[in-house]
């Protein structure tokens, strides 16, 4: 949605300029894995693997730990205003950090490229999630 994109993207550039721009991609889906709409430029992912992150998200899989999907890296479930989140980053993709969410019915998953990474960006950028999963469960989506 796009005020969801609006809140990740400006919650960042507004605080820390354009020096440390972020662009946000996004998969939203049933926790299956089929797709309903994907931001352009989304990578494939299997539906198996978001079965996996989804069941990650609700606390039934931590296999997703030992053997995420290539080419990303999850590391923690965190627990949020909106819910827990699975934050993870992508091993080749420089700056690009990876967010999966339940939401009132779907799946949510974000890419996130921040331009210079560091500690207080990748938390910006969890802290702008959460409040865009907390508008899009708002929306009963």
């Amino acid at each position: 949605p796009y005020s969801f994109v609006r809140c990740g993207s400006s919650g960042i550039n507004a605080e820390y300029g354009e020096d440390n721009a972020a662009t946000w991609m996004f998969w939203l889906g049933a926790n299956d894995g089929d797709v309903y709409a994907t931001s352009p430029g989304f990578p494939a992912i299997a539906k198996e693997d978001v079965a996996r992150l989804s069941n990650c998200v609700a606390g039934t899989d931590q296999s997703i730990f030992g053997a995420p999907p290539a080419p990303y890296s999850f590391v923690r479930c965190v627990d949020c205003d909106s819910g827990a989140i699975l934050t993870g980053k992508d091993k080749k993709t420089p700056g690009r950090m990876c967010y999966i969410a339940k939401t009132a019915k779907n799946t949510l998953i974000c890419l996130v490229d921040i331009k210079n990474i560091n500690s207080s960006m990748e938390q910006k950028a969890l802290e702008s999630f959460d409040i865009g999963v907390g508008q899009v469960i708002s929306n009963d989506v």
